[in-house]
Formats: C-alpha cells, sequence, structure tokens
C-alpha cells in the first residue's frame, strides 16, 4: 500500500507513467540509469534526489526554486520550470524527449556534490577564513 490515494491515482496515471512504492537503491539506480529524464517539480533545499539522477546521466526537470537552481544548469543538465503546471512540466518533459543529453557530462557534474568535493570548498573556506582572521 502505498497511501490512502493509490487506488485514486492508479485509476487516473495514463498508460505511460507508473505509481511505485519503496525501492531498494540498486533497482532506484537502475531506474534512473534507464530513464530519458528525472521530473522533481518541488522545492527543497537541495534535493539529493536530482544529484542521483544526474549519476546516472539522466537529465533533470526541476521547478527553478530552491536547490534546484545550484544543482541544473538550465539547457545544460536538464531543464527548470517556473511553475509547476501541466502545461509547463509537459513542455519541458517533449523538450527532454527530444533533445541531445551527454550522459556522462550529467554524471561529471553530479560529481560536483560528491562528499570529496564538498570537504575540499569547505577546506578551502575554513582556510581563507582563517587566514583572514591570523592578519586581522
Amino acid at each position: 500500500m502505498l497511501g490512502p490515494l493509490e487506488g485514486e491515482l492508479q485509476r487516473i496515471l495514463p498508460p505511460n507513467v507508473e505509481l511505485r512504492g519503496w525501492l531498494s537503491r540498486s533497482e532506484l539506480a537502475g531506474l534512473y540509469a534507464t530513464a530519458a529524464g528525472f521530473v522533481h517539480v518541488a522545492e527543497e533545499d537541495f534535493g539529493i534526489s536530482m544529484v542521483e539522477a544526474l549519476a546516472a546521466g539522466t537529465p533533470v526537470i526541476a521547478l527553478n526554486r530552491g536547490g534546484a537552481r545550484d544543482i541544473v544548469r538550465h539547457g545544460i543538465d536538464g531543464l527548470l520550470v517556473d511553475h509547476p503546471d501541466v502545461s509547463a512540466v509537459r513542455e519541458a518533459v517533449d523538450r527532454v524527449a527530444t533533445g541531445r543529453w551527454d550522459r556522462a557530462a550529467l554524471a561529471a557534474r553530479a560529481g560536483e556534490f560528491s562528499t570529496e568535493r564538498f570537504i575540499e570548498r569547505m577546506s578551502a573556506l575554513l582556510a581563507r577564513l582563517g587566514s583572514r582572521r591570523a592578519t586581522s
């Protein structure tokens, strides 16, 4: 059971949409890797699922708010939509489906959000702040 609206949602889904419950990490990675695109039209501070999709080489359609602005470069890593209305998302899905996306470049983009990269940037920031304090 996915929730109280599962039955209603199953009845109204178009034939090309599948409603899924919990997935293992390997199942999720497999779906990301074979997807033509990943749609994420929610506002989050970061949004790890967008980075996971990119890591699999999948372009992302995201709401132009929150962390998506830091993760998805419009037209490069996917598309940003200003409003989560059906027509805007449908247009973005069509553009992603007909576009040419460099899966290796998308995966490389996800590397910008790796633990190693975070530690590298945080260390550099702390070093700069420490050197400012030492000279003050």
